[in-house]
C-alpha cells in the first residue's frame, strides 16, 4: 500500500492493490463492491452522446482480481457484475439492477436496451423474510453522475444505499472502491467502512467524497460507532 487515509474513526481507506492490502485486514462483517467485472471495457469518442473516450479500468481483463477478494474473505458480500462474464464462485443469489433510462443504448444490435446489470450476493447469507424484490430500479440519469464523479461506472448513491441498509454486519468492506459511493451510503447510513482504491486519482475523489458525507451525515442516522480496538489489523 502507498497511503492511509482516515477520514473518521472506523472509516479507513486504503491506496493500493486489494490483492495486497486485503490478507492485511481483518474486522469487517461484509464486501460490498463494484469490482472489474473480466470484459475487458473501454470506450471510444461518442460525439452524439458528448462521450469522451476511456482506456479501460484496471485488471479488467478477467475476473482474477474479484474473485481473489471474494474469495480471500469468508465473510458475505455483493459485488456486481457482468452477464458476459462468468459469475462468482458460492453465488448464492442474483439480483437485478435495472438502469435508468438513459443507459444501455450503445453496443446493443437488437433494438432492446443493454440496461440490466447482475448484483451477486456472495457467500454465506443470513436466513430472512422474504421482504424485497430481486429487481433494483433507479430513475436518476447514469450521464449527470458519472460527469460528477470523473468514473465512467459510478453507481447512485441510493442504489448502494439500499444494498448497504440489506448488507448484515455494521463494518463495510469495498475491496474496488472506484469513486468512493460506496463508502459515502456506508457513512450516509452510520456503518463503519474500508476502502481500498488502486487507482490515485480515483482515490482522491473517493476521499473528498466520503469526507463530504461525514461532514454533512443524513437526518435521523446515528452516528458511526465507533470500532472495536482489534478491528484492524495491519
Amino acid at each position: 500500500m502507498s497511503r492511509v487515509e482516515t477520514i473518521a474513526e472506523g472509516v479507513t481507506l486504503y491506496l493500493g492493490d486489494c490483492r495486497e492490502i486485503l490478507p492485511t485486514l481483518n474486522g469487517f462483517d461484509v464486501i460490498v463492491t463494484d469490482p472489474p467485472y473480466g470484459i475487458g471495457w473501454k470506450r471510444g469518442v461518442n460525439n452524439a452522446r458528448s462521450s469522451k473516450a476511456h482506456a479501460g479500468i484496471q485488471n479488467d481483463q478477467d475476473t482474477s482480481a474479484r474473485d481473489f477478494a471474494l474469495e480471500q474473505s469468508p465473510v458475505p458480500a455483493i459485488a456486481f457484475g457482468s452477464f458476459y462474464a462468468p459469475f462468482p464462485k458460492a453465488t448464492k443469489q442474483v439480483l437485478v439492477w435495472h438502469k435508468p433510462p438513459d443507459s444501455g443504448l450503445v453496443g446493443s444490435v437488437t433494438g432492446f436496451r443493454r440496461d440490466a446489470e447482475p448484483i451477486f450476493l456472495v457467500g454465506d447469507w443470513p436466513v430472512r423474510t422474504v421482504e424485497s424484490s430481486s429487481v433494483l430500479r433507479t430513475l436518476r440519469g447514469q450521464a449527470g453522475i458519472t460527469t460528477e464523479t470523473g468514473h465512467p461506472h459510478t453507481k447512485p448513491v441510493d442504489l448502494m444505499k439500499t444494498l448497504v441498509g440489506l448488507a448484515p454486519g455494521q463494518t463495510i468492506l469495498d475491496p474496488f472502491m472506484g469513486s468512493g459511493t460506496t463508502g459515502v451510503a456506508a457513512v450516509k447510513l452510520g456503518r463503519r467502512f474500508i476502502g481500498i482504491e488502486i487507482d490515485p486519482a480515483y482515490f482522491d475523489i473517493a476521499c473528498q467524497r466520503i469526507q463530504a458525507a461525514h461532514d454533512a451525515p443524513d437526518m435521523f442516522v446515528e452516528p458511526i460507532a465507533p470500532a472495536k480496538q482489534e478491528a484492524f489489523e495491519l
